[in-house]
């Protein structure tokens, strides 16, 4: 981990609020491993307001371009000022950093559950996993039509699966048990709530090395000193920023 810059090279809106940003970041781009993030300063260079970094997943990687994606929800003050910035502009971003996703040698074959909003925890992985010739399958499940992450984003090898929440209700619990025999790895950025639904339906998930979870919590400081991510787990205590996002799932239910 270390602070590097990253321009702007493309700023797309791609849907209400949503934007894709590309970035020619070099040290970031040959660092990154899917699941990591990093820490972006959102404010201008003279600015101390906000005065916290925000986090984002990194979303695709580039390596022979050295070029990277981060998609952003404009959602508060940080996200809202860096869907504004234009191509040209200049980042000021920490990372990578964290703990991500691993694969074992062995797989073949990948299931991807996400919640929607948590996408972008995945794309990186699953763009990694076409590349070593997997077989990748995405399952989403989303709140409404709109919210869905557009299919044009993803490789036409990725299976991906659209649910839509009705009144709360998991629908996305029930679609992933039609996959699982057929699953080597399943890799969950879902709310700790579904996680431990899958994990106690499914005894699928509960053999080691299968299945890795996403802990979604407020990143304050990366770096482990705020303790604000601090968490138990069946290990011990765990910090998300550093030791996670991504855990064993049997570590975290």
């Amino acid at each position: 981990m270390r602070m590097s810059t990253a321009t702007i090279i493309a700023n797309t809106d791609i849907r209400a609020g949503v934007h894709l940003i590309e970035l020619h970041a070099p040290y970031l781009v040959q660092a990154a491993q899917p699941g990591q993030y990093g820490m972006v300063r959102c404010c201008d260079a003279l600015a101390s307001d906000p005065l916290l970094r925000r986090p984002f997943f990194i979303h695709t990687v580039q390596r022979a371009r050295e070029q990277c994606t981060l998609l952003v929800a404009a959602r508060g003050r940080g996200s809202s000022w860096l869907v504004k910035q234009p191509p040209g502009a200049d980042l000021d971003i920490l990372g990578p950093i964290g703990h991500g996703w691993e694969v074992r040698p062995n797989v073949r074959n990948l299931l991807l559950i996400s919640a929607g909003e948590t996408i972008g925890a995945l794309t990186f992985l699953a763009q990694w996993a076409i590349e070593q010739e997997l077989a990748v399958t995405l399952l989403v499940q989303y709140a409404t039509i709109e919210d869905i992450y557009p299919p044009a984003l993803l490789s036409p090898e990725i299976e991906y699966h659209v649910t839509l929440s009705d009144s709360g209700s998991d629908k996305i619990v029930e679609v992933a048990g039609n996959y699982l025999a057929w699953a080597d790895a399943v890799c969950c950025a879902v709310s700790h709530e579904t996680l431990e639904t899958l994990y106690s339906r499914y005894e699928r998930l509960r053999q080691k090395h299968i299945a890795q979870g996403l802990v979604v919590r407020p990143l304050v400081c990366a770096s482990g000193v705020c303790l604000t991510c601090a968490m138990e787990t069946r290990s011990g205590p765990k910090l998300i920023c550093r030791d996670g996002p991504v855990f064993e799932i049997g570590e975290i239910v």
